[in-house]
């Protein structure tokens, strides 16, 4: 039998039968993956495991419901107690938020979220994995509204634009509450309801400490990236919280085996999923736009065997991808083809800032008649709102950018991605679809084209992003090596489809 005490809302204590602690303990004890190099940088003694439980039975809460399940699989009896204070208020899920009514499934999962349990006791320290168009934003005020506004709340966001979404929903959400938003190291007073970026919380760690151990509620949005010392240094001071519920579009999305550590690290802090929506149900439910994924697989021919054999990953990428001729000619054969279709707004994607300055002089010497942008780290973050501003609204044609344009930026009008990226992402995928699927009038379906380059590295990471788009059961076309046999697969394409109209029409 083993008696499980939570402490405080970050942490708990496992204590009883010697032998079931230590199957525990084993059980939850990790190589890091990067174990070898850590313990090279670091010179310790570290044997290059991290323990999930330590050997005085302390975990942190987030994993409870983990332990709880592993206990389940060992058939270990189990008794929770838990000394935190009671939460005071029994949840009421809303039908209406500020001047929006839940949907059936946006009602379904605020109930799932806080009818969560661990042992036969409420456990309000949980995740959720929703799709893009879902409105999280939504969720989030949903979950204040059905404790009738009786916790006080801090909601944490790590992205300047999706601080600046949320500066103008929630207040349209929560109409009637005085809302403080914390961005810098100023803050005039707190309310009731705070929306914080977490840099600028932790950055003033110090002098928020007693202002944190009073919040009742904590909801994080993107939770999918908490695993860092700005996180961690904030939640360490949010342990009186009794509600902690993060939601993201990629939760625990990369499931190989070197992103065990990460998502341990993530669930430590939030819990386990307990639902998600993904976005082939938010297409199929007509609240995202319908996307049609190209794969373009890149003739090895057209590469000299040398660039081909290289084996060091950044010396393959810049000799493929960055510097070789058929990476350009590419751009300009699938920018000819879809412009051509009046397909813009539209986004070009690389890895690099190097890369997106050439793709952006490339851009400049064949289409000046058409007005274009650059957006990565390295622009001073004013110029850099501005050109998403203008691209917003449709004032630029051709963004060209790096990874930064993954999370937290609404591009309604976007109709069109080239990825030249060649990342090994799943979680890096799905962002970057959520750009594309936002909904609007003026577009009906939206498309992605994704380069394939040959090398061992390369060629393996576009196949997993081919599988990828599968895996969301989106429509995947997979275009031909050869330039002219793409140039006859699409003919033999646009006469298939006037016969299906044809017979349509018959």
């Amino acid at each position: 039998m083993i008696t499980i005490t939570i402490k405080n809302s970050n942490q708990g204590l496992l204590d009883g039968d010697y032998k079931e602690l230590m199957k525990l303990y084993n059980a939850f004890s990790i190589k890091h993956p990067n174990a070898y190099y850590i313990k090279i940088k670091s010179k310790g003694t570290w044997d290059g495991i991290v323990h999930y439980i330590n050997k005085g039975g302390y975990f942190n809460l987030g994993l409870l419901k983990t332990i709880c399940n592993k206990m389940d699989e060992f058939k270990i009896k189990y008794k929770v107690t838990d000394l935190r204070r009671p939460l005071g208020v029994k949840p009421i899920i809303p039908k209406v938020v500020g001047n929006l009514e839940l949907r059936d499934r946006q009602y379904q999962a605020v109930e799932t979220i806080l009818n969560n349990k661990v042992g036969g006791i409420p456990f309000y320290i949980c995740s959720a994995n929703y799709s893009v168009n879902f409105g999280k934003s939504l969720i989030f005020c949903s979950i204040y509204q059905a404790f009738q506004g009786k916790l006080k709340t801090i909601l944490l966001l790590n992205d300047a634009s999706l601080f600046e979404q949320f500066k103008k929903e929630i207040p349209q959400l929560l109409p009637r509450e005085n809302i403080t938003f914390v961005q810098g190291g100023k803050v005039m007073r707190w309310s009731n309801f705070t929306v914080a970026m977490v840099q600028s919380v932790s950055q003033n760690i110090k002098k928020y400490a007693d202002e944190l151990i009073s919040f009742d509620m904590v909801l994080l949005d993107e939770a999918d990236v908490i695993d860092n010392n700005t996180y961690k240094s904030v939640i360490q001071k949010l342990y009186n919280s009794l509600v902690r519920i993060g939601l993201s579009g990629t939760l625990y999305a990369n499931k190989l085996k070197k992103d065990l550590v990460h998502n341990m690290n993530v669930k430590s802090f939030i819990g386990e999923m307990v639902d998600e929506v993904k976005l082939i149900e938010q297409i199929k439910a007509g609240f995202s736009t319908p996307v049609v994924v190209k794969t373009i697989e890149l003739d090895y021919k057209k590469y000299s065997r040398k660039d081909l054999d290289i084996n060091v990953y950044m010396d393959q990428y810049e000799a493929i991808v960055i510097n070789s001729q058929a990476s350009y000619n590419i751009i300009k054969e699938r920018l000819d083809f879809n412009l051509k279709y009046g397909r813009k707004p539209l986004i070009i994607v690389a890895k690099y800032i190097k890369h997106c300055e050439l793709i952006k002089k490339f851009c400049k010497e064949h289409y000046d008649h058409l007005k274009i942008g650059i957006v990565h780290v390295d622009i001073n973050n004013k110029i850099r709102n501005k050109t998403l501003s203008d691209f917003r609204d449709g004032n630029i044609d051709i963004l060209v950018t790096t990874k930064i344009i993954f999370r937290g930026k609404n591009l309604p009008l976007l109709r069109y991605i080239l990825n030249l990226s060649s990342m090994d992402s799943k979680e890096g995928t799905i962002q970057l679809l959520g750009r594309l699927v936002r909904k609007s009038e003026q577009k009906t379906k939206a498309y992605i084209d994704d380069v394939l380059f040959p090398g061992s590295y390369l060629m393996r990471h576009g196949r997993h992003r081919k599988n990828y788009y599968i895996g969301e059961q989106l429509k995947v076309i997979q275009l031909p090596r050869d330039k002219k046999k793409r140039r006859k697969h699409f003919l033999n394409n646009q006469k298939d489809n006037k016969k299906s109209i044809k017979n349509k029409q018959l």
